[in-house]
């Protein structure tokens, strides 16, 4: 019988949140790169650049505060916690995509009016 649930929740929390993670930053790599050709007309090199840089940052971040979030957990001593808390990590990581990808959709359309008047 499993006493303490948390390798058991570490290793859920780790696998669902790295491929939400990276299956979200590489849709956010392809179809981000058309937001970048068209803010640097005629550059596509740097456009593509920043896109990778863009992703590796993505990616740095995002699973660098999952792994690091994972020294706060409380000790799970049932199913009932351990899906409990998986669930509030999980929906708090989903929003913080969410809420990562309107700022940096709101800074790409600043950029593009500042450049296009410039």
């Amino acid at each position: 019988m499993i006493t303490n649930y948390n390798i058991l929740a570490y290793i859920l929390y780790g696998m669902i949140t790295a491929f939400i993670i990276v299956r979200v930053g590489w849709m956010f790599y392809i179809n981000g790169a058309h937001y970048l050709y068209d803010l640097f007309i005629g550059d596509k090199d740097t456009a593509d650049m920043l896109n990778r840089l863009l992703l590796l940052g993505y990616y740095l971040l995002n699973l660098g505060y999952v792994a690091v979030s994972l020294s706060y957990w409380p000790t799970i001593l049932g199913v009932k916690d351990l899906a409990e808390l998986l669930a509030e990590r999980i929906g708090f990581i989903l929003l913080g995509l969410a809420l990562m990808h309107y700022i940096n959709m709101a800074w790409v359309q600043i950029a593009h009016k500042f450049l296009k008047t410039n």
